[in-house]
């Protein structure tokens, strides 16, 4: 018999009609996020290894399977069309609509696997548990009159009024609140509130909001008055010139650039506040300092040229040539050091490097890293060996798929 063979990066593994003759040729399964095997070849799996298999689920050979690898919702016009009984198999999140009856799970589902969270009203949970092989997430219940939406949602004046009076709303992801509303509509269109993402909203609307919540949730407030600026915002001496005396709240980071003086930020911007890091020259700690609260806003301070990395960036000795004064590096994405880059050549040219991505560099590079780290939220790693490589290549492949059915 030659070299077995390695099946790997599969999301789903479809091992129900199988042959034993099949499985005595699997050498080893790495990275699968879904076997599945039925009652018959669930022995067969005995003494095969595995490393990062997620989840075995047995499913009967003739079930009429359903395969879905992002969100489904299940509402009572798709159940009533199906002409027999399903076995649902989802890689991701399940929405069931609060038209969807108890009858119409017992008759239209024959059992159902989740690597994902539910999402349903609570007269049916029960039953819909009890249909589940596997459910590697929590399950949400809510109230059969309540409004549900499965996306991240905004609300403005114009989905308030869409709403009836005393809504109980249910947001399977984020939450935004971030126009201005007239008094009271929030307050008489929203009853209860259950957001299960994060949620973003003007001060003004927080309290009332807050009360109507059923579970705390990550909770962001936009200072009153300060115009919402999404992502990152750089701003250099020309970009200052389009701004008086604005409050600005951003959602990423703010990165000033050298050529801003203090007069022209002073001039500017009244107020600033970061969800992320403000970055500037050291020659400006003073006047940021006027600007935003220190204690709730994250500050780097940096001396000479700023890189600021937030995609895959690959650091050469070349990149030096032309700098003929320190720089301050800020990792956001991934940085890799070429294995040309001494040791020496690194310490003489960086004056501070703040991780808060990913570093890769070779390991006789790691301490002139780690000399100069500030920030050190992020990870520091090697390069994956060659050997490493080849070992894992050895021998026959199976993979990578979504769905690999043998």
């Amino acid at each position: 018999m030659g070299p077995k063979t390695t099946i790997r990066n599969v999301n789903i593994l479809d091992l129900r009609r199988t042959r034993e003759e099949t499985f005595s040729r699997i050498g080893r399964l790495r990275n699968i996020n879904m076997l599945l095997v039925s009652p018959e070849t669930a022995p067969y799996l005995t003494g095969i290894p595995a490393t990062n298999l997620n989840a075995v689920v047995e499913v009967p050979v003739d079930a009429e399977l359903k395969t879905t690898l992002s969100e489904l919702t299940l509402n009572a016009d798709y159940l009533s069309s199906l002409s027999r009984p399903v076995f649902l198999l989802v890689c991701g999140r399940i929405y069931v609509d609060s038209d969807v009856s108890a009858d119409l799970i017992a008759s239209k589902i024959e059992g159902l696997a989740v690597l994902g969270k539910l999402f349903c009203p609570e007269s049916i949970a029960g039953i819909l548990q009890a249909k589940a092989t596997l459910m590697l997430g929590k399950t949400i219940r809510y109230a059969d009159d309540a409004r549900l939406v499965s996306s991240s949602l905004s609300l403005d004046k114009g989905t308030l009024e869409s709403l009836d009076d005393g809504t109980y709303l249910v947001v399977g992801r984020s939450l935004r609140v971030v126009e201005d509303l007239p008094q009271g509509l929030f307050e008489k269109k929203i009853r209860r509130l259950h957001v299960e993402g994060s949620i973003l909203c003007r001060q003004d609307i927080s309290i009332a909001l807050k009360s109507r919540l059923d579970a705390s949730r990550p909770f962001t407030l936009i200072p009153s008055g300060h115009r919402l600026i999404e992502g990152n915002l750089p701003l250099d001496s020309l970009s200052l010139g389009t701004l008086q005396r604005k409050k600005l709240f951003v959602l990423g980071d703010i990165l000033l650039g050298e050529d801003v003086t203090a007069s022209a930020l002073d001039r500017a911007i009244e107020r600033m506040a970061a969800m992320g890091i403000i970055i500037c020259p050291e020659k400006l700690k003073d006047t940021v300092r006027g600007l935003c609260d220190m204690l709730e806003n994250r500050t780097i301070l940096t001396q000479g040229k700023l890189w600021y990395v937030d995609t895959d960036r690959q650091l050469r000795p070349d990149a030096f040539h032309s700098i003929d004064k320190k720089i301050t590096i800020v990792v956001r994405g991934t940085l890799t050091l070429s294995p040309d880059v001494s040791p020496s050549l690194f310490l003489e040219h960086v004056e501070k490097i703040h991780n808060l991505g990913d570093i890769v560099c070779h390991a006789e590079q790691r301490s002139a890293v780690e000399e100069r780290l500030g920030i050190r939220e992020g990870s520091i790693s090697e390069p994956r060996a060659q050997n490493d490589v080849e070992r894992e290549n050895e021998g026959p492949v199976l993979g990578p798929s979504n769905l690999l059915v043998l």
